[in-house]
């Protein structure tokens, strides 16, 4: 039986990645937001460079400026067609008209100009795929032949993690959008769009032993922001045991991601490009980074929901169970989602979601919640902050956004 690809990959950074798609221009100001924002990946080569790119001696210039802002970086080897990364045409034909991911040829030069760049984290060698291809289990099987710390061989679709595994592809990074591509839903539908799909593909990695790093939608047209929809993807994640989170941030069409496109030389210019969304993002980030570290190593062991009419749940496949006396969550508020996670050998943590949602723009308030876990739990740290607070008893009262979450840990017999 061949190995997990989480048990044989060792990547240069094994913290929890908040990474953004399409992310930063390439210019100081635009990279310094970002890392305020709390992002610690974002992309270099073909949306850096835009049309011009296909050129290295520039990724070299955005991976220095990129570790100038301590933010890691994965490389997009997309080039356009008359442009391959090192004048090698490959052999096959492309398949777009414009433009390609690296053949193996031109991923082995790519390799050797920037791939000890202390910024890089991997690249990215494959987008919109359904399944991995021969030239992508060609790259894949490069990358990890070149020993230890590996970089990544980012894919990004919706690859079946047993497909992923089958090629030793370590990371599972589905492209999830109901907001993006159903968007005429009603909000509370958008919500439980994330939940099957992260659930489906969560149970599916820990299965076939690779890295659930979901990718959320984060653009929205002025007329269409919600602030509940872009926190609930990114703390469901947490719930589901991912390891990583990938907002897309597609920044074509100004006004509807984090930040208006632009090159822009000053602060000042690069702060008057942020749009609404962009101090969300910052709080959400914020929070998760200092999560980040707890829940690496745990995996998602159940979760249980109150929200979400029970006819609206495939039977088939349930994404979550109900709170009931005997379980770990006995009981809880309507409109709640808790993940809980465990890892041998220390206490369990839980992350806890509001699940209401709107399609409109900050017009739900907080709200008072209450879960009561199982008895064995005495004491509950709610963390929040470098100093988390104490709760006695088996009974956590918490204060919540729509769409926001709040990680826990259970002390006691559990």
């Amino acid at each position: 039986m061949a190995p997990r690809p989480i048990d044989v990959w060792q990547f240069r950074y094994r913290g929890f990645v908040i990474g953004a798609w399409w992310g930063p221009a390439a210019s100081d100001p635009a990279l310094r937001l970002y890392r305020e924002a709390g992002f610690n990946v974002v992309m270099a080569g073909r949306y850096m460079q835009m049309d011009g790119y296909g050129d290295a001696d520039r990724g070299m210039r955005e991976l220095d400026m990129a570790h100038r802002h301590r933010l890691w970086v994965m490389f997009d080897t997309y080039t356009m067609n008359d442009r391959p990364w090192g004048g090698r045409r490959w052999e096959e034909p492309y398949d777009h008209p414009t433009h390609h991911p690296a053949s193996l040829a031109e991923l082995q030069w790519l390799y050797e100009r920037i791939g000890r760049h202390p910024a890089l984290l991997g690249f990215m060698i494959g987008d919109d795929q359904g399944e991995v291809s021969p030239r992508a289990q060609a790259c894949t099987r490069f990358l990890f032949e070149q020993g230890k710390p590996h970089l990544m061989p980012w894919l990004c679709g919706w690859i079946p993690p047993e497909n992923l595994a089958r090629h030793n592809n370590p990371i599972c990074n589905p492209q999830i959008y109901p907001t993006l591509y159903e968007r005429q839903l009603p909000a509370e539908q958008l919500a439980l769009r994330y939940v099957s799909a992260y659930a489906s593909y969560s149970r599916q990695c820990r299965q076939y032993g690779v890295l659930f790093c979901p990718m959320f939608n984060a653009t929205f047209p002025p007329s269409e922001r919600t602030d509940s929809l872009v926190r609930f993807p990114a703390y469901l994640a947490l719930a589901y045991g991912a390891k990583g989170i990938w907002y897309f941030t597609y920044s074509m069409d100004n006004d509807t991601a984090i930040q208006r496109y632009g090159h822009y030389q000053t602060l000042e210019e690069a702060k008057r490009s942020l749009t609404p969304l962009y101090p969300v993002v910052k709080e959400i980030n914020g929070r998760i980074a200092l999560w980040g570290e707890k829940v690496l190593g745990h995996e998602c062991a159940r979760v249980y929901c109150t929200a979400f009419q029970r006819e609206q749940i495939p039977a088939d496949n349930p994404p979550f169970v109900r709170p009931a006396e005997g379980e770990t969550v006995q009981a809880m508020h309507d409109d709640l989602l808790a993940g809980v996670l465990e890892q041998k050998g220390k206490p369990p943590l839980v992350m806890a979601l509001d699940c209401r949602a709107s399609k409109g723009w900050n017009d739900l308030p907080p709200r008072e919640v209450e879960i009561r876990f199982a008895r064995e739990v005495t004491q509950i740290l709610v963390y929040e902050g470098r100093q988390p607070r104490t709760l006695r008893g088996n009974v956590a009262r918490l204060t919540l956004q729509a769409g926001g979450g709040q990680l826990l840990e259970l002390r006691g017999r559990v």
